[in-house]
């Protein structure tokens, strides 16, 4: 296979830019842009030819999955309302009475509120819902909140798979693949649910050392805490509720009359920002645009090597790989791809291959438990090691901030057992489906 000097130049340009977001020598979106300008730069003045014209800055742009970053600034804009409102406050006063206090049963009902908010939002989402909410519990109670944040990251992660919104490669793996929310609930909840069950014993294996009695003072303190002290505004209280309501409705029921979740996120955020009389300026001066111009900086980069021809000669690869029994080819791209996602990001690694699966399956390769393959494999394997997913990189980065310091051991002995143990279990429930004619 001879490459092209444009396409060999171009190559080292996303490789290189992949280094500089996996090491984070420079911030993510910086080298996110810097590579897709660069390489952008490199097609225009190269003249370089795509479907029988010269590649112009509008053939490179119409790549970005626009109906992607909607969705997620949508997203935002909800949780920020919701969370000005007092509700996931009001959520967390809930939880300390209800645990009264115990560490074993917090860890448990703080990992359970996870998967569910899991469901709803997307993983940076929820764990900027639940990570500082969990900080402050924490601190009330003055326990150690690492360990929880460690568990609430990796429960994050793998709470996701059921859900086409719970995590940003769902949402660009669906958006090629054809996937519904319920083909997601159907084919995912139940593994998710397994998932679960095999994380919690792991958790309270891993964070029994810090479980210590609270003071019996301090647990009759906490049944007179007032959930409703932390609503500073009824009326946006109850509209947010309402919101996050018939948001859940709109995604389940939302494909019947060809809703896709970005409009139906679209229109939820702009019910809470007509009803909740908040000002608009105030919330999207706190929306992650970040997060927003990093996504935009990874869809402009793949879109360009796709102009450039390099992800179908990855696609013909893979294709060798992809055409074994499925014994074989399911955990090539399972662990394969789960310990790249470890490495470089799931993000990024899902804006690449999503192309590339949708082209081998026009070709016949790839069929729906591929996709779904691809899905376990981006979602699990973030967990394996803290970089792999923005989940994990939140919840060190809170925990840093607080003077408490999450090692990157102390994340591996959680992350990189879970990690593996799951991406087997996920393999094998994916090849029974199969095998039974589920898929």
């Amino acid at each position: 296979m001879v490459l092209h000097p444009v396409q060999l130049i171009g190559l080292i340009i996303f490789i290189g830019t992949y280094i500089l977001i996996s090491t984070e020598k420079l911030h993510r979106p910086i080298s996110a842009l810097l590579g897709a300008s660069i390489i952008s730069i490199l097609l225009i003045v190269s003249q370089w030819e795509y479907d029988g014209h010269v590649t112009t800055f509008h053939t490179i742009v119409s790549r970005v999955e626009w109906n992607t970053l909607l969705f997620i600034t949508a997203m935002m804009i909800i949780t920020i309302i919701s969370s000005r409102s007092g509700l996931f406050q009001y959520i967390s006063i809930i939880i300390v009475r209800f645990t009264q206090g115990s560490p074993k049963t917090l860890l448990f009902s703080l990992s359970l509120l996870t998967f569910i908010i899991s469901f709803v939002f997307d993983v940076i989402t929820t764990m900027l819902i639940i990570a500082p909410l969990t900080v402050e519990i924490y601190k009330i109670l003055e326990y150690d909140f690492r360990p929880t944040l460690i568990v609430e990251a990796i429960t994050a992660n793998f709470a996701s798979i059921p859900s086409l919104v719970g995590s940003i490669p769902n949402i660009v793996l669906a958006d090629k693949s054809g996937a519904t929310f319920i083909d997601f609930v159907l084919v995912m909840g139940p593994l998710s649910l397994i998932l679960l069950v095999t994380a919690l014993p792991i958790y309270y294996l891993t964070a029994r050392s810090t479980f210590v009695a609270p003071p019996s003072s301090l647990v009759k303190e906490i049944f007179l805490l007032d959930p409703y002290i932390l609503v500073e505004d009824k009326r946006t209280f109850y509209v947010s509720i309402i919101g996050l309501i018939v948001l859940v409705m709109g995604f389940i029921f939302g494909s019947v009359v060809n809703l896709k979740a970005a409009e139906i996120a679209l229109l939820i955020a702009a019910g809470l920002l007509l009803f909740s009389g908040m000002h608009p300026k105030e919330i999207f001066r706190d929306v992650e645009w970040i997060s927003v111009y990093f996504i935009i900086g990874l869809f402009l980069l793949v879109g360009s090597i796709e102009i450039l021809g390099l992800l179908e000669l990855l696609g013909e690869l893979l294709t060798p790989f992809l055409e074994q029994p499925l014994i074989i080819s399911l955990p090539f791209i399972s662990f394969g791809i789960g310990f790249i996602s470890a490495v470089v990001d799931n993000i990024p690694i899902s804006a690449a291959l999503a192309p590339v699966f949708f082209d081998l399956q026009s070709a016949g390769v790839v069929g729906p438990i591929q996709w779904w393959t691809l899905v376990i494999a981006v979602n699990l394997g973030g967990y394996i090691l803290p970089i792999g997913s923005p989940a994990n990189i939140l919840a060190i980065n809170l925990s840093n901030q607080e003077g408490s310091t999450i090692t990157f051991v102390q994340f591996l002995k959680v992350g990189a057992v879970l990690g593996l143990l799951h991406l087997f279990i996920g393999t094998i429930y994916l090849i029974i489906l199969s095998t039974l004619g589920f898929l």
